[in-house]
């Protein structure tokens, strides 16, 4: 064993792309000489590692020549020129100064390099396409692994990586895979808002060197992963790709959305990463057969992936009480659920005369959708002490034509009360405490809907809980309708989602 390999822990029974993620040393290669929007030097790369930590337990080093150091870190004219460790680098510098810089990776002995430098093979231009066909045969050859280009890189929490300043820094389950890097970002910052968190990312572009199949392979081997999230716009090896998605989705869910479905969003495809899109029906069916589920839009990759590590993700049928809509509101709502193939069947009579004991019947329904405010000072919400609606949600919950509830109580603010953001996070989250114990007594999901609440104040205290929060009821319903289709799907496959 090199002195090196007993430095990180070298382990034969680790993945090979494990010690991508968990490099001891990171230099930046072009940094900025200007400032940027924000005014601070450097670039992106180096801005978001230092937000992340990174440098706080690791090596991490700027090169340009033009400058000694920026933001506190050394800065130095080459690659070459940088001490130990040094394990991964980051190209932000124009394509036709790659070569020369693979070359000083090889000799100062760089594990990984990643090119967010574009301009190669997804041109188009066969002179480009050879360079970069070369330079992956010149770094395979060497033992280094390359990463894109023209792609965003890698995001692990753990050790501090980030290509984006405001990506969550806790660790967490769920594994990103994107050729896109404003989609890599768009699905970070879209599920860390909801409180979900990331095992590891990647964003990888042209795909040159290291495929969708090898990530796939790692995130299968991962222990760390238990949600495979992934953005695709074409698989560079078809069979690779499906041999390893399918040994992936039978014992992970896995959730793909699949870019370039359509003539014109191929050809952005192609113009984007180089990729060819290729058929959606034999995608679908590949999906199908692996046991993944492939998703239409980027708010149906969140939504889903909410739903599968919430409480959501034990539901078993389509029967939905609405509790807490009112008027038309519960009208276009019924028509979305039914729409989604959901249902909302009448509450049983028991119930519904052990609601009205309580509830006046006056401005007021309990046959489902239930609006059931006590008066008109005291609506629907957790924060009164008479106890009166967690009586409500019992008796709902217990009801046997209730799978799983969908309820926008304790999302609205009414006059009088304290609107700061701490006084509207605290409702929230009592509201949040007493959902989670609903399911977990009556072992009924429930979803929250924010009607007027913001996502960033109740995503992630309600994702601690288990209760999976949803911006509208149109996306709650699809989201749980396209769960049980995927459960469905798997029919022979290993279950996914048992208590």
């Amino acid at each position: 064993m090199s002195d090196s390999d007993a430095q990180d822990g070298a382990n034969p029974d680790r993945h090979p792309l494990d010690v991508i993620f968990r490099p001891r040393g990171v230099a930046v290669v072009g940094v900025s000489t200007q400032p940027g929007p924000d005014g601070r030097m450097g670039g992106n790369f180096l801005n978001a590692l230092l937000e992340q930590g990174y440098d706080r337990d690791h090596a991490l080093y700027a090169v340009n020549p033009k400058m000694s150091e920026v933001r506190g870190v050394t800065c130095y004219p080459s690659v070459l020129d940088i001490p130990d460790p040094l394990d991964h680098v980051i190209s932000q510098i124009p394509s036709d100064g790659v070569q020369e810089l693979v070359e000083h990776c090889i000799q100062r002995g760089v594990r990984s390099l990643h090119f967010f430098t574009a301009g190669l093979s997804e041109t188009g231009e066969e002179e480009l396409i050879q360079q970069e066909r070369e330079l992956v045969e010149r770094a395979r050859a060497a033992g280094m692994r390359l990463i894109g280009p023209n792609c965003m890189g890698l995001y692990a929490p753990g050790p501090g990586l980030a290509f984006n300043s405001e990506s969550p820094t806790e660790e967490g389950n769920v594994f990103l895979l994107s050729q896109s890097g404003a989609n890599a970002t768009g699905i970070i910052n879209g599920l860390g808002a909801r409180g979900l968190r990331f095992s590891k990312g990647v964003s990888y572009g042209n795909a040159a060197d290291l495929k969708a199949h090898d990530f796939f392979d790692y995130a299968l081997h991962d222990p760390q992963t238990e949600l495979v999230v992934a953005y695709i716009e074409g698989p560079r090896d078809g069979r690779a790709f499906f041999e390893a998605l399918k040994r992936l989705a039978r014992v992970k869910p896995t959730i793909v959305l699949k870019g370039g479905i359509t003539e014109d969003g191929a050809r952005a495809a192609r113009s984007h990463t180089g990729s060819l899109a290729g058929s959606i029906d034999v995608f679908d069916a590949l999906c199908r057969q692996a046991g993944a589920m492939r998703v239409r839009t980027l708010d149906d990759l969140l939504d889903l992936a909410v739903a599968a590590t919430t409480e959501l993700r034990h539901t078993r049928g389509r029967n939905v009480t609405l509790v807490g809509a009112g008027g038309g509101y519960a009208v276009l709502s019924s028509d979305q659920m039914a729409m989604e193939g959901l249902t909302v069947p009448p509450l049983p009579d028991e119930v519904q005369d052990r609601l009205h004991e309580f509830i006046p019947i006056a401005g007021t329904s309990v046959r489902n959708p239930v609006d059931a405010n006590f008066g008109r000072d005291h609506p629907m919400d957790f924060r009164s002490d008479t106890g009166l609606t967690r009586r409500a949600f019992d008796l709902i919950a217990g009801s046997p034509t209730t799978d799983l509830i969908f309820t926008t109580v304790g999302t609205r603010w009414h006059p009088g009360q304290d609107h700061s953001r701490d006084a509207r996070r605290h409702q929230l989250e009592l509201t949040a405490d007493e959902l989670d114990r609903i399911a977990q007594e009556h072992h009924v999901p429930i979803a929250l809907i924010l009607r007027e609440a913001n996502i960033e104040d109740a995503g992630q205290p309600a994702y601690e809980r288990g209760v999976g929060v949803f911006p509208t009821l149109e996306r709650a319903a699809r989201a749980v309708a396209t769960l049980l289709e995927w459960r469905r799907r798997r029919e022979g496959l290993p279950e996914l989602f048992e208590r």
